[in-house]
């Protein structure tokens, strides 16, 4: 049998996540598509590599895209990859879509739903068996003695959300928080489909306030919690922003803490509606023994633009 990854003929594994996770907007809650102002749509690129100190990182690439229409409803569309050191692979790809009730007002309160499908895979040519070994040796050319039809499968996704948020700009505290259930149906993800293994539901809760300190400097505190299956996630920081230049630019910083896992450092920019982050995990875990106290990078890319071509100055945080 594989030395790791499999207990019982079923694969086990969380969904990936971002220390930038208010940089994928859709994927951090289906009810905020669309739910911006003053711009048509919205995309979002981000890359996360972990571990780097191991023979093979974790990579993440996320990337989505989400169109506001009349500030009532909200389309878009995701992707998102998580390779676990070649081992496995988890590709998740769908649709989303949001309705806001409270159009018009100071505030908007949206639901949303996404729809959408992961496909999971297991590299066995990364995977080590016993019958490899030749005494105190590794022989990789020798026989495994294990033979799969199949190793990935293809599962059916669906997630809920709702959203609330405060919009009104002559004010100087605007909250906001929403709440989101991922993998509502729990689909079989077993790859040897010897044994059921029901994927988790992920509760995700989101909260925070948008506070205008002076004109041109606002700061964001905020946390986030997630559960999924045993495991749970717990973060909170705050994340500020500097205008420059009669707001064309902006200087962005921040640091959170992830709870018994790591302290996050991020800095950024801002040009016009483009916005531009990196952030670095310093793992304060014991898995900091095994990595040589190297943590993880991530890179994230927001872009508001509009259909028309036509320029419209934001007047909330690409946040």
């Amino acid at each position: 049998m594989a030395i790791t990854l499999f207990g019982a003929g079923a694969s086990r594994a969380q969904d990936a996540q971002l220390s930038q996770y208010d940089a994928a907007a859709v994927l951090l809650n289906p009810a905020l598509t669309g739910m911006f102002e003053n711009s048509d749509f919205r995309v979002s690129s981000n890359l996360r590599s972990q571990w780097n100190s191991l023979a093979s990182n974790f990579l993440t690439t996320a990337f989505a895209v989400d169109m506001s229409m009349d500030r009532q409803f909200g389309f878009g569309a995701y992707l998102n990859n998580y390779n676990m050191a070649g081992i496995m692979n988890n590709f998740q790809a769908g649709v989303t879509g949001a309705y806001n009730v409270s159009s018009g007002k100071n505030y908007t309160l949206s639901a949303g739903v996404n729809l959408g499908l992961i496909y999971k895979k297991v590299n066995d040519d990364k995977l080590v068996w016993d019958a490899q070994y030749d005494r105190d040796h590794f022989d990789s050319d020798l026989p495994s003695g294990e033979l799969f039809q199949k190793m990935g499968r293809m599962m059916p996704d669906l997630g809920v959300g709702v959203a609330y948020r405060s919009t009104n700009r002559n004010k100087m505290i605007n909250p906001f928080g929403n709440f989101a259930l991922f993998h509502v149906t729990t689909p079989d993800e077993s790859i040897f489909r010897n044994e059921k293994s029901d994927l988790p539901i992920r509760y995700s809760v989101n909260a925070g306030t948008y506070i205008t300190v002076t004109e041109g400097v606002d700061i964001i505190p905020q946390g986030l919690y997630m559960r999924q299956g045993p495991d749970q996630q717990i973060q909170a920081g705050i994340l500020g922003q500097v205008a420059l230049m009669n707001g064309i630019y902006g200087v962005v910083g921040g640091a959170s803490y992830r709870l018994n896992d790591a302290i996050i450092a991020q800095v950024g920019i801002k040009h016009g509606n483009n916005m531009y982050r990196f952030s670095y995990d310093v793992n304060v875990s014991p898995l900091r023994t095994y990595t040589n106290n190297n943590g993880a990078f991530e890179f994230s890319i927001v872009y508001f633009g509009t259909l028309s071509g036509r320029s419209r100055r934001m007047t909330s945080s690409a946040f």
